[in-house]
């Protein structure tokens, strides 16, 4: 696996599946990837870390257009959605272990990809949906 693939895992690990499967110990260089892609994006986009406060205090996304495009350039990053900005979560079935599967399964039968106006809305809204389908992805943001 691929330091893309750690970094990947990693984040899905944090986002996702948190409390469905019993933790895993995660090692600190793919805890530092993810923190480096997370800045990248930021710095990119302008998001800001208040936006990520104000998620997990109102128990929603805000529709700020720079979280909007945070969350297409995390997807971009790490390979999820494509230059159409469909977004391919069931891609994550080649690197993530079967007790991962019926989750991902889940978010992928659930929310395919919500079309927005543009690739930073359909990352929006397809996330959006994942927190919707599994509340606990809001509380790790």
């Amino acid at each position: 696996m691929n330091t893309k693939q750690f970094v990947f895992l990693l984040i899905v690990y944090q986002c996702c599946f948190l409390a469905i499967v019993k933790p895993l110990e995660v090692p600190k260089h793919m805890k530092s990837g993810a923190k480096k892609l997370t800045n990248t994006c930021m710095k990119e986009t302008g998001a800001t870390e208040e936006m990520f406060t104000e998620a997990k205090r109102t128990e929603q996304l805000p529709g700020d257009n720079r979280l909007k495009c945070f969350m297409h350039c995390m997807l971009d990053k790490i390979g999820l959605i494509d230059n159409e900005n469909i977004i391919h979560l069931d891609n994550l079935l080649d690197i993530m272990p079967p007790e991962f599967f019926p989750m991902i399964e889940q978010l992928h039968t659930t929310c395919g990809t919500k079309s927005g106006a543009d690739g930073c809305e359909t990352a929006f809204l397809t996330v959006d949906c994942y927190i919707k389908t599994n509340p606990v992805i809001l509380t790790l943001l």
